[in-house]
């Protein structure tokens, strides 16, 4: 059976994951800028650290107005509206209130015990089914 908290601790770092490739590309971003920047700066014309400061300003300005949005929007309250259903229902399912192993053995058991009910109604119904078979027959 699957474990929801290592479900969870892998979705975390899929998540985390995904975070550091996005700061590795940007630090290799900036590394390019940089090299560029040198590059231009040692070669070219004065305007070259002009546009460079241009940039920069422009890319603060986007940060910050995507961060505002990020804050303000639904994606948040989306999110925490899901962790607390998730918490709902760990709650709800006993998970967390006693050690993992004693939760996944509940569960098997009670697992076990439908099965049981399940195997037995069937076995009622085939044999229901053959005793009407074998009657219309005579």
């Amino acid at each position: 059976m699957n474990n929801p908290e290592k479900s969870a601790d892998k979705n975390t770092d899929i998540a985390r994951s995904i975070w550091l490739a996005g700061l590795g590309a940007y630090g290799r971003a900036l590394d390019e800028a940089v090299n560029r920047y040198e590059q231009a700066s040692s070669k070219v014309s004065k305007d070259t650290p002009k546009l460079f400061k241009e940039l920069v300003k422009r890319g603060l300005e986007l940060e910050n107005s995507t961060l505002r949005k990020v804050n303000d929007s639904e994606l948040v309250k989306t999110t925490a509206s899901i962790e607390d259903r998730l918490k709902r229902m760990r709650s709800n399912l006993g998970f967390g209130l006693t050690s993992n192993a004693q939760d996944l053995e509940r569960i098997e058991q009670k697992l076990d015990l439908l099965m049981e009910k399940i195997d037995r109604l069937l076995a009622t119904q085939i044999a229901g089914g053959a005793a009407a078979g074998t009657r219309s027959v005579d």
